[in-house]
């Protein structure tokens, strides 16, 4: 089995993800099963789109977006909610 090095912000964000698998599931959990969830449950964003989201966060910190996650989940809602309003 080969090492991975990896920062400690994905080690932490692996580590929450390890955490909420377990608790739905009431079963182990390991960073491979916390990498193949996270592969499932994504979305590509062009490398365009992802600058300009990182570049306003940065930017606009009045907002209080602390990452371009919080940012395009809150985008999403807000577009889910127009939508659902024009219906």
């Amino acid at each position: 089995m080969k090492t991975l090095k990896i920062s400690e912000s994905v080690h932490s964000e692996l580590t929450s993800i390890v955490g909420r698998l377990m608790a739905e599931t009431g079963q182990p959990k390991t960073y491979s099963d916390a990498l193949e969830a996270m592969l499932n449950n994504s979305i590509m964003l062009s490398p365009e789109l992802l600058s300009q989201v990182r570049i306003y966060v940065k930017s606009h910190p009045e907002t209080g977006y602390l990452t371009e996650r919080e940012f395009i989940e809150d985008a999403v809602r807000s577009r889910l909610t127009c939508r659902s309003e024009d219906k």
